[in-house]
Parts: C-alpha cells; structure tokens; sequence
C-alpha cells in the first residue's frame, strides 16, 4: 500500500493502474472472483464515483483516465476503484498531483541538502565552498527555486555578478509570482546602474503584492537614482506606511530630505532611526547624515561632533573626513580671529 500511495503521490497513475489491475488479474481466480460478480455495494460506487471525478478533473491525465473508461465502468474493478479512492483521501492532497516532468523526491531532498551544508558555509564566511554546494543543488534539481536564490546571493557576494543576475532571471522564469525574487532581481539591477530593468521588477513586485514595504523601498530607491527625489519621498512613505521602523527605509527618507533642504525634517527622520539602536550603537552613516543636517542648519560644532563620531566608527565616507577638516579649519580660524579681535580690544582700553 505505501508503495501505491507513493506512485499516487507522483502522479504516476500509468504505473498505479497497471499493478492493480495485473493484481486483480492474478487473483480473479481466486477471492477476487467473488467480488466482482456480486452487486458493488452503494459505498463502493460512491468511492469508484469519486476516484473518476478525480481522474477526469486532473489536467493532462484526463485523456488517460477516460482512455481507460471500460475498466472504470466493469464492475469488476471496483476494487481497483475503491483502493484508488481512499489512497487519494488519505493523502489529502485532491487531485492535485506533481507533474510528471518535475524532480523527483531523491532529487529534491538531495538538493536541499546540498543547499542547507551551502548556506552553512556562507555563514561561516566559506563563500567559495559555499558557491560550490549551491552549484551542485542548482544542477540536482534545477526546479528548486530556493537553490537558486541562494546560489545567486553567494555568486553576488563573490563578486560574480552577470552570473548571479543570471540565477535570479532564471529562478523568476520558473517563478514568476514570487515577489522576494522580484526585489532581489531588482537591487542587483539597481547595483549594476541597470535602472530600467530594477524598475520593472519594482512595478511587478508591487503589482503582485502592494502590502509589500520591500517593493515600495526599491521603487522609491530607483525613482533617488534618477533624481526624482519627490517620486522617491513618496515612496518611502509608502514603504514606512507598511513598517514604520525600517532602518534603511528611514535612513534613505533622511537623505531625501537633506536632499531636498528640508535638514529639519532630516533631522527627525535621523532621530526616529537613532531610537531603534541602542546607546552608542548608531552606525557611521547615520551620524555622517545627521552631521550633514547640522552643517546646513548652522550648527557647526554639532556637525563637527557627529563627523567625528561617524569616523570613530571606522566606516564614513571619505567625504566625511573632508567636511570635517573644513569645519574645523573655519573653527579654528574664526576662534583666532576672535582671540585677536579680543587682544585688539584690551590693548585700546589699555
């Protein structure tokens, strides 16, 4: 029997029907005799009713199962009918069945396999063993989208990119509803300058899931790279509407705004993110922003002590060191210049 529920499962039905109907054969002779020449019982017709509902309902097995009509109607397979019947409600799976030309189950076991000691690799920062593993669950089982998507994020980290842009495309042929391969499609578009492909990823994973802040943040960030700031706002709010306390949502809104002169409305935005750390937690490219704000808002000394957190961090921008030597130039010349302004004033007194 779990033989038989096994080849159900697969949708091997070819095979299914042809044992049971060998083994009624066999044994016709015999006990089974008996049974097909009485009167099938109401239950039995209900069962072998349901199992051809089942076989006319499944898709391409249709022309198969009424090719075989002449042993679905002989009450002398009602018990092939019957059997057939209760394996697939055992099952619980209708008659939805696995399509033929999928992977089989050693296929798709050793592809995960493969896939979990790869991602155990990547985490322990083995990126290349890691590309190996992911490699050989890609080709086990092409179909598993999973593999894939791993596998494109490792060829992606090891700097392999037109390959790992590849992964994705692929693993989006296969799964074209899946809207966390949309936006990972899409940021490796938006990485390698490819905007207009990013943005037609965005618009599909929006499409397909507007509930989603991820889509929205990638929208928003291709709208920032063309210069559409407005665009971009817009769709930050979208995505924060969705998670209020996404970090790099927020840090992207803060940079809008700064963009937009609006070091204010930075500076709120740069507040709200500084809570979600904890003291002294703030990472270098939030107080290199807030430093940014502080300096358009004339705030010197503030800046200059947010730039030089930001580089304590070991992690600023280059640009960060540069603004800091500036503001602390001008500091250091206007604080002469009020030093002498101050040794003038004394000497006239005196």
């Amino acid at each position: 029997m779990v033989g038989v529920a096994v080849a159900v499962r697969l949708g091997r039905l070819d095979s299914v029907v042809a044992r049971l109907i060998k083994h009624r054969e066999i044994r016709e002779s015999g006990q089974l005799r008996q049974a097909t020449h009485s009167v099938p019982s109401p239950q039995s017709l209900a069962a072998a009713g349901a199992a051809q509902r089942c076989f006319a309902g499944s898709g391409p097995l249709e022309s198969r199962a009424m090719g075989r009509a002449h042993v679905i109607g002989s009450p002398a397979n009602i018990v092939f009918l019957t059997t057939a019947a209760m394996l697939i409600a055992a099952m619980g799976s209708g008659c939805r069945f696995i399509p033929r030309t999928g992977p089989v189950p050693q296929e798709l076991a050793a592809a995960r396999r493969l896939c979990n000691e790869g991602l155990s690799a990547a985490d322990k920062q083995d990126l290349m063993r890691a590309e190996g593993l992911l490699e050989q669950a890609v080709k086990r089982c092409p179909t598993d989208i999973d593999s894939r998507r791993h596998y494109a994020d490792v060829l992606w980290k090891r700097g392999e990119r037109m390959e790992a842009v590849t992964q994705v495309a692929e693993a989006l042929r296969l799964s074209p509803e899946d809207v966390g391969l949309c936006i990972d499609g899409g940021r490796m578009y938006m990485d390698l300058g490819l905007l207009d492909d990013a943005d037609r990823l965005a618009n599909q994973a929006i499409k397909r899931s507007s509930r989603s802040a991820a889509a929205w943040h990638l929208h928003g960030q291709v709208a920032l790279a063309r210069g559409q700031a407005l665009d971009a706002l817009a769709d930050f709010h979208r995505s924060l509407a969705i998670a209020a306390d996404d970090r790099d949502v927020l840090l992207d809104t803060a940079e809008v705004y700064r963009r937009l002169n609006r070091p204010q409305r930075a500076l709120a935005t740069l507040a709200i993110l500084g809570e979600t750390y904890g003291p002294d937690q703030s990472p270098a490219n939030l107080l290199a922003l807030e430093g940014m704000a502080q300096e358009a808002l004339g705030r010197p000394s503030d800046a200059i002590e947010s730039y030089r957190h930001a580089i304590g961090k070991g992690e600023a921008a280059p640009d960060i060191t540069a603004r800091l030597a500036a503001l602390e130039q001008s500091a250091g010349t206007d604080e002469k210049t009020a030093v002498a302004a101050r040794s003038d004033e004394s000497s006239i007194r005196e």
